[in-house]
């Protein structure tokens, strides 16, 4: 059993820089191509994507300008993770595959650039706390879901008790940006949250024996002009001063979409949600502190792919 870099008790664990994927001939992580590893330069190019055309929450053209435009989170397809790479790439929605287990870590996390798309990949190892084992056959229970404002996945990945040290530096690719775990307080559960930097469609799978969990992205062209939103949210901390109790009073007060983002500076904040007008966002805010919130409130303004501010 070789050492495992760290134990996943609450929060603020990384994961280790590895070196990027190579070619289209090679496997998906890089290593060296074993029998089931993709072999890429047998599956066609599908230059028109998928036949259902779906898109991003924020990204939908309604010809009109204002609250119309902005669409919930939950929007978009959810479906089920192939075991195989098809070049069924959609702009929105949300990935479920592997299996219900425990006792399983994220052993590399490997990333890279190819012809025509970008590639993450999280290989799956038996372990737990300071041990990891072989390579596991299944990959566990996930979850890849796109979310807006900011443009980003979201992974939710259970089952999880080990990950590698150190998250990799994505700033020289060119549509990842950033890859940074979101404060979760679950022993068993991990959330990652991997932002991109323009219009994107995407595509994940899962392989087995190995067990790995493949995310392709590809850039797609838009003319659009994506409204702004306003953003009503608490002030910027650090990891180590995040606490359950933010997200849980707004979810008290009937918040929909509270979700925990990062902002600059490595600091991590709590937004309630957001709105397409500042009237919607104020009337919002003035609400929540009648109701007794008991931390200071900020509104937002904020684009698709804008870096949320880091308020103190």
């Amino acid at each position: 059993m070789k050492t495992f870099g760290k134990t996943m008790p609450t929060l603020c664990l990384s994961i280790v820089v590895l070196a990027a994927c190579g070619s289209d001939e090679e496997s998906a992580t890089g290593s060296e191509v074993g029998d089931n590893e993709v072999e890429h330069n047998e599956i066609e190019d599908n230059e028109n994507g998928t036949d259902e055309k779906e898109y991003e929450e924020g990204e939908m053209d309604t010809g009109n300008s204002g609250e119309e435009e902005i669409h919930s989170l939950e929007e978009g397809e959810e479906r089920e993770a192939a075991s195989t790479k098809e070049d069924h790439y959609i702009q929105s929605g949300i990935v479920i595959g592997g299996e219900i287990t425990d006792g399983k870590a994220v052993g590399n996390i490997d990333h890279g650039i190819h012809d025509e798309y970008e590639r993450l990949v999280l290989d799956i190892y038996e372990g737990a706390h300071h041990e990891l084992g072989d390579p596991a056959e299944m990959p566990n229970h996930f979850e890849v879901a796109k979310e807006a404002y900011p443009s980003h996945f979201v992974y939710t990945l259970r089952g999880i008790r080990g990950l590698p040290e150190e998250l990799p530096d994505l700033s020289t690719m060119d549509l990842f940006s950033s890859m940074e775990m979101i404060p979760f307080f679950d022993d068993a559960t991990i959330k990652l949250a991997v932002y991109v930097q323009e219009p994107v469609e995407f595509e994940v799978f899962e392989m087995h024996n190995p067990a790995k969990i493949v995310t392709d992205i590809r850039s797609i062209t838009s003319e659009e002009d994506y409204p702004t939103v306003y953003s009503v949210r608490t002030a910027s901390i650090s990891q180590e001063e995040y606490t359950e109790s933010f997200q849980l009073d707004f979810e008290e007060r009937d918040a929909e979409r509270v979700r925990t983002l990062h902002s600059e500076g490595d600091t991590v904040f709590v937004e309630e949600g957001y709105y397409s007008t500042l009237e919607e966002a104020e009337e919002r805010k003035s609400n929540l502190l009648n109701d007794g919130i008991d931390f200071d409130l900020h509104i937002e303004e904020r684009g698709m792919y804008d870096t949320p501010t880091n308020i103190e």
